[in-house]
């Protein structure tokens, strides 16, 4: 078995190694294309292969993270984070994409306290929180983060169908896709990144039933403390 697992994480690794070249390539040309004059039909045949380079290349990175972290390689720059800020880059991130759908309060008028996470690897499971809520919800989306005793939680809340309470183990695994996902694209693997990022984090991942239908997920981190971790 761990033989096996091994040789899984080397494949794993392998592969988004060889084909981030052309993945790239791709996209550069479809780039390219695109600043031609091309007709209506050519010109939407470049948006889709730009589009599924880039959906191809995010998966790919996906993939890397998950080896790195199985061998125990996974980069982390653990450090004192303002919850709020990481709320408000992520929002504006993806405004431009969901500008009517996505919510987020006004800052609190006393700070949150500071949390333990590395930065980019936050901005990632946010990323995969944000994706997922959208894809799988039609109406908003909202951001908000709370104290809960000696944890802070960030949260994105859909309006969408929810995650079965039976299947919530199961959509962090990977490859695994839940029951109100039919239908829809998908790779079963981001919940799963997420999760193991959280972990690696000292944090963790939860999946809630939001208020009035939909699904909470719940990113929950331990305090900062000045004499660190």
């Amino acid at each position: 078995l761990a033989e096996a697992w091994e040789h899984e994480r080397a494949f794993a690794n392998a592969v988004s190694h060889e084909l981030r070249t052309p993945i790239t390539v791709i996209f550069g040309h479809s780039q390219r294309l695109r600043r031609q004059n091309l007709s209506p039909a050519a010109e939407r045949s470049a948006a889709s292969i730009r589009l599924e380079a880039k959906r191809m290349d995010q998966l790919l990175k996906v993939l890397r993270d998950l080896a790195r972290s199985d061998s125990a390689r996974l980069d982390l720059q653990l450090m004192p984070v303002d919850p709020d800020q990481q709320l408000l880059l992520a929002y504006e991130r993806v405004l431009p994409m969901a500008s009517d759908r996505l919510l987020i309060p006004q800052p609190p008028s006393q700070p949150h306290p500071k949390i333990t996470a590395d930065r980019v690897r936050l901005q990632e499971c946010l990323d995969v929180l944000l994706e997922n809520a959208l894809l799988y919800s039609q109406g908003s989306v909202q951001m908000t983060s709370e104290q809960v005793g000696e944890q802070m939680v960030l949260h994105v809340i859909d309006q969408g169908a929810g995650i079965p309470v039976d299947e919530r183990d199961l959509v962090l695994r990977r490859f695994k896709r839940g029951s109100t996902a039919v239908g829809t694209q998908g790779s079963g693997i981001g919940l799963a990144l997420a999760d193991q990022l959280m972990r690696a984090m000292q944090g963790d991942l939860v999946i809630a039933d939001a208020d009035g239908g939909g699904a909470d997920l719940q990113l929950r981190f331990k305090l900062w403390s000045d004499q660190g971790l």
